[in-house]
């Protein structure tokens, strides 16, 4: 099932510089990285941990306001710099072909729970 409402997303990384997760949350909701924050696996809602000494960075960027396209247009080199440049703040071991680990991308509590009664109120319907 999808994840509705109007939403904005972070990479956390750990004090190495390695990303370990990205957390999707409501547009309006702001990870202060200066505080332990809780994060879970929206499917398995016991496996939870709370991150301490992290970095969060907002990944998303306005493309249009208003109907205006506000965003440049990056070259195809520029692109793949980019990519390339994420795909090296991995752990080595989410990168690898033969039993990599896991790159977990959580749902900040207010979301999930918003998910959560649309899924009950769905299935009450």
């Amino acid at each position: 099932i999808t994840t509705p409402h109007f939403k904005k997303i972070y990479r956390l990384f750990d004090s190495d510089g390695k990303a370990f997760a990205d957390l999707l949350c409501l547009h309006d909701e702001v990870v202060d990285d200066s505080q332990p924050l809780t994060i879970f696996d929206p499917e398995a809602t016991w496996k939870k941990k709370t991150i301490t000494d992290f970095t969060a960075k907002e990944l998303m960027v306005p493309i249009f306001r208003n109907g205006e396209l506000v965003y440049g247009i990056p070259a195809l080199d520029d692109v793949r710099a980019y990519s390339l440049e994420q795909i090296g703040l991995l752990w080595d071991e989410v990168k690898r072909f033969h039993n990599p680990h896991s790159y977990y991308v959580d749902l900040s509590q207010k979301l999930w729970d918003i998910k959560q009664d649309m899924i009950r109120k769905a299935r009450n319907a």
